[in-house]
């Protein structure tokens, strides 16, 4: 590896001395950003779930990097068929890539296998040079059914994160449904070129398996395909040589082993409805979801800090019956929560209020960004609590958490800023919803759903909270 990143080294240093189009440079942003190389056992354990080498079947990493997968799988051809010629390598499995110093490194690392082999120099170089493709497969690849294996790891990128060239290009080219991510893209058109009976091993970000975003994305797909296995893998040695990262910083995705083949009686089916690769209904038979015995939303966004919302300072020049205490996540320590400092101004969707609160507000309205601006009546805040019940009190969840961990707020306190209340919806009493939520199902069932953030934080949300399962 070393010798051959520094020939790429210094073949990117020549390259730099001359004029690159806006195209190339896309390429090279969009690889900083996606090259996620799968390290060696991840490789291993995949290709040992598929039927390949066998009888002619044809192997395919339509985003190949530097070749782990190709290096691996040509090893794998060369123990079962040690006599086979190098003409026919080339026919039975094929890389494509976009980046060329990685084609050029994919291609590097085959060679020398082939010479370890027992190939000339030249037989090795026209081998990998064919096997490698340096090319777009999402724009040159084929789209009808070529390979019996896709194996590889896509990549994942968000299209708005994508250069402009590149994303004016596939929105232009690929169906709308695979266009939240670079990855739903791939997918898509890997599952499309796979053969009656072919396979797709891949490793992949969880999100696509869950996210309201693919499910068109997963019931096209599941048309056709089922999961065969689905397995949890750990970032923080999945990996080698992330791109833009510090030395042993893992990247900030959570990836999973999916095999999916067509569909079979055992096999988890592809629908609209989200999966989750460590969950297990099972456990929670016979619960009810959180949202018969309760009312889950997020709490108001009121705008900066200033106009709606003031500190005690402004707040003794406004009339005490319109101010309301508001806490938000911020004021929760350890679970403890400290008491508020701050304000919100209660006003009326049908009214105008008193002139010292449309005093306060005009002076101070111009730091509300513009798209939240009312014209017709600026004297509500962008998200109103006019109804919300504040005579009662709830609990308060912070959306990014390590665990669910709700806090008590006591009547008359106003939660703000998208922190996620509850209150009880008549049957059952805050102590015991509370209770359920501090449960131990209740806090596997929210680990094995809720989006994964860095540093074992969960992403909380309401659409997943109103169906927690609870026993009451």
């Amino acid at each position: 590896m070393g010798g051959i990143e520094g020939g790429v080294r210094e073949m990117s240093a020549v390259m730099d001395l001359f004029e690159r189009s806006e195209l190339e440079e896309a390429i090279d942003r969009l690889h900083d950003a996606t090259a996620f190389y799968t390290a060696e056992p991840v490789v291993e354990q995949l290709l040992n779930m598929v039927n390949w080498p066998a009888d002619g079947r044809r192997l395919v990493d339509s985003s190949c990097g530097d070749g782990a997968f190709l290096v691996a799988a040509l090893s794998r051809l060369l123990t079962q068929r040690p006599e086979i010629g190098a003409e026919e390598i080339p026919k039975l499995m094929k890389g494509w890539e976009i980046h060329y110093l990685a084609a050029d490194q994919a291609r590097s690392r085959l060679a020398a296998q082939l010479r370890g082999h027992g190939f000339s120099e030249a037989q090795a170089s026209e081998a990998a040079g064919r096997i490698v493709v340096h090319a777009d497969f999402l724009k040159n690849g084929p789209d009808t059914q070529t390979w019996d294996v896709v194996a590889g790891n896509p990549p994942f990128c968000r299209y708005a994160h994508l250069p402009e060239v590149l994303r004016l290009e596939y929105e232009r080219l690929l169906p709308d449904f695979a266009q939240g991510d670079m990855l739903h893209s791939f997918l898509d058109r890997c599952a499309r070129t796979l053969k009656p009976g072919g396979e797709l091993a891949v490793v992949t970000s969880d999100r696509w398996l869950f996210s309201m975003g693919a499910a068109h994305l997963r019931e096209v797909i599941g048309k056709r395909l089922s999961i065969s296995h689905l397995e949890r893998l750990d970032c923080t040695s999945a990996f080698y040589r992330p791109k833009n990262r510090r030395a042993g910083q893992p990247p900030r995705i959570h990836p999973v082993a999916v095999v999916l083949r067509e569909r079979g009686e055992d096999y988890t089916p592809l629908t609209r409805e989200p999966i989750y690769p460590e969950a297990d209904d099972r456990a929670y038979e016979g619960c009810r979801p959180l949202e018969a015995v309760a009312n889950v939303r997020l709490a108001p966004w009121l705008g900066p800090h200033g106009i709606f919302v003031v500190d005690a300072h402004v707040a003794r020049r406004l009339p005490a019956e319109l101010l309301v205490p508001v806490v938000d996540t911020d004021n929760i320590k350890g679970g403890v929560l400290s008491a508020s400092t701050k304000f919100a101004i209660r006003t009326a969707k049908d009214r105008q209020p008193c002139e010292a609160v449309m005093k306060h507000l005009d002076a101070n309205l111009h730091l509300m960004p513009k798209s939240k601006q009312r014209k017709d009546r600026r004297w509500l805040p962008p998200e109103s609590f006019e109804r919300m019940a504040l005579d009662v009190p709830s609990l308060l969840i912070p959306r990014i958490a390590a665990s669910l961990r709700p806090v008590r707020l006591p009547p008359r306190v106003l939660p703000i800023d998208h922190g996620i209340s509850i209150v009880t919806a008549g049957e059952a009493s805050l102590e015991a919803i509370e209770e359920q939520l501090l449960s131990k199902e209740a806090q596997d069932w929210v680990k094995a759903r809720a989006p994964r953030l860095e540093n074992g934080y969960l992403d909380l949300r309401t659409t997943m909270l109103r169906k927690l399962p609870v026993r009451l």
